[in-house]
C-alpha cells in the first residue's frame, strides 16, 4: 500500500474495525464460557461453595495480570500485547474444561482470567490511540460489540450444550475459530508507535504522572460503582422480581434481559452523545438519571415498573465505562498502559464485591431495601467523578487527533 496523506487517513478507520473485532471475540470468549459453567460443574462434580470459590480464579487471574500488561503496554505498545492477549485468551477458553476437579478448575481459571486480563488493558489502551487518531470517541462502541459478541457467545454455548457438544471440543472449537479471525483482523490495528511510551534511561517501571495519581484512583472508583451495578442486577435482578414481586420465571427472566439490551443500545449511541456533550457532562447526567430511574422501580413496587428500572439503569450505566478508560487513558498521557490498569483494576473488584454486599444487607433489611444501594452508588459516582475531573480540563474533553508520529 502506498503511504502518505490517504494512507494516514485510512489506517485508523481500519484499525478501529481491526479493534472491534477484537472486541467481539473477547466478549464471544467469555459468553461461550459462562454456558458451559453447569456442565463444566457436574464434570468435576463441585458443590456450589468450591465452585463460586473456583469461579474467582477468573477475577484474580485478571486482576493480576492487569498490573504487567499496563508495563508491557508502556513498554511495547498497545498492538503487540494486544495480539498476544487475545491469543492467548482464545487459547486458554480450553483450559477450564481440562480440568477434573474443582481445584484444577481454579487454577486453569486463573490462567484464562490472566490472558483475558492482559488483552482487557491492552484492548482499551488501543482504543484511546485509535480515537485519538480519528478526533472523535469510540470507545464507547467497541464495547457495545463486545456486549453483542457476549450475547452471541453465550447463543453458541447454548447450541453447543444442546447438541450434547462436549466442553473440550466446543471451546476447542471456539478458540481455534475465533483466534484466527482476530489475528487475521489484527494486522489492521496501529503500529505499536501509536502509543509507545518514550524510552527512559533509567529503565525500570513506567510511571503516572504525579499529579493524575489520585484522580485516576477516584476514576477507578466511578468505574467500581458501575460495575458493582451491573454485578448485583445480573445475580440478583431475577431473585428479586420473582420472591419478592410475585413474577414467573419468564417475567422474572426480563429484568436482566432489559438491562442488557438498554446497555448494548446505550454503548452504540453513547460516542455521538459524548463527542457532543462531553464524558463529565454525560457520565453525570445518565447515573444520576439511572440511580433515580432505578429507585423510583424499586419504590413502585410493581414487577414492570422494576423491568423499567433495571432498563433505565442499564442504559445509564453503559457509559460510564468506556468513558473512564478515555478519561483514564488521556490523563496519563504517554502513561496509557498503566493508567487504565489502575481504573481497570479497582473497578473490576466492583463487579465482584457489588453481589456479596447486596447479599449481605438483604439479610439485615431485605432484598429490596438491599437493590437500593445500587442507586446510592449510581449517584455516588456521579459525585466522585466531579471531585476526579476539577482541575483536569484537558482530560473531560476529546482532544485533536494526533498528527505527531509515523503511522507507519
Amino acid at each position: 500500500m502506498t503511504q502518505g496523506p490517504v494512507s494516514a487517513a485510512v489506517r485508523p478507520r481500519r484499525a478501529r474495525t481491526a479493534l472491534s473485532v477484537v472486541f467481539f471475540v473477547n466478549g464471544a470468549l467469555f459468553g461461550n464460557w459462562v454456558l458451559r459453567i453447569p456442565t463444566v460443574k457436574d464434570h468435576t462434580n463441585a458443590d456450589t461453595g468450591p465452585l463460586g470459590l473456583a469461579l474467582l480464579g477468573l477475577a484474580v487471574g485478571a486482576l493480576l495480570s492487569k498490573q504487567l500488561s499496563g508495563q508491557l503496554v508502556a513498554r511495547h505498545g498497545s498492538r503487540p500485547v494486544t495480539r498476544v492477549g487475545i491469543t492467548l485468551s482464545c487459547l486458554a477458553v480450553i483450559l477450564p474444561a481440562l480440568a477434573d476437579n474443582v481445584v484444577t478448575l481454579g487454577l486453569a481459571l486463573i490462567g484464562f482470567g490472566a490472558a483475558m486480563g492482559i488483552v482487557d488493558v491492552a484492548m482499551n489502551a488501543h482504543g484511546v490511540a485509535v480515537q485519538d487518531r480519528l478526533g472523535r470517541p469510540v470507545l464507547s462502541s467497541l464495547h457495545g460489540v463486545y456486549s453483542i459478541g457476549g450475547l452471541l457467545g453465550s447463543l453458541t454455548g447454548g447450541g453447543a450444550e444442546a447438541r450434547g457438544l462436549s466442553p473440550l471440543v466446543h471451546l476447542a472449537l471456539v478458540g481455534t475459530v475465533l483466534g484466527c479471525v482476530a489475528l487475521a483482523a489484527s494486522a489492521w490495528l496501529l503500529p505499536a508507535s501509536s502509543d509507545l511510551a518514550p524510552k527512559r534511561a533509567e529503565g525500570g517501571w513506567a510511571r503516572l504522572p504525579a499529579g493524575h495519581r489520585l484522580p485516576l484512583v477516584l476514576l477507578g472508583f466511578v468505574g467500581l460503582c458501575g460495575m458493582a451495578g451491573e454485578g448485583a442486577v445480573g445475580d440478583w435482578g431475577a431473585i428479586y422480581l420473582r420472591d419478592n414481586l410475585g413474577a414467573g420465571a419468564q417475567f422474572a427472566a426480563l429484568g436482566y434481559s432489559a438491562y442488557s439490551v438498554a446497555m448494548a443500545a446505550g454503548r452504540f449511541l453513547g460516542d455521538r452523545v459524548l463527542a457532543r456533550w462531553g464524558d463529565v457532562r454525560v457520565v453525570t447526567w445518565a447515573v444520576t438519571g439511572a440511580g433515580c430511574a432505578f429507585a423510583a422501580g424499586l419504590l413502585a413496587g410493581h414487577p414492570t415498573a422494576a423491568v423499567c428500572g433495571f432498563a433505565a439503569l442499564g442504559a445509564g450505566l453503559s457509559i460510564v465505562m468506556p468513558a473512564v478508560f478515555s478519561m483514564a487513558g488521556r490523563m496519563g498521557g504517554q502513561a496509557t498502559g498503566p493508567s487504565i490498569t489502575v481504573v481497570s483494576s479497582i473497578a473490576g473488584t466492583g463487579f465482584l464485591a457489588g453481589p456479596p454486599l447486596i447479599g449481605f444487607l438483604a439479610q439485615l433489611t431485605g432484598l429490596p431495601v438491599a437493590l437500593g444501594v445500587v442507586s446510592v452508588l449510581a449517584l455516588g459516582a456521579a459525585v466522585l467523578l466531579r471531585f476526579a475531573m476539577s482541575g483536569q480540563p484537558a482530560a473531560a474533553g476529546l482532544p485533536p487527533a494526533r498528527t505527531a508520529g509515523p503511522l507507519t
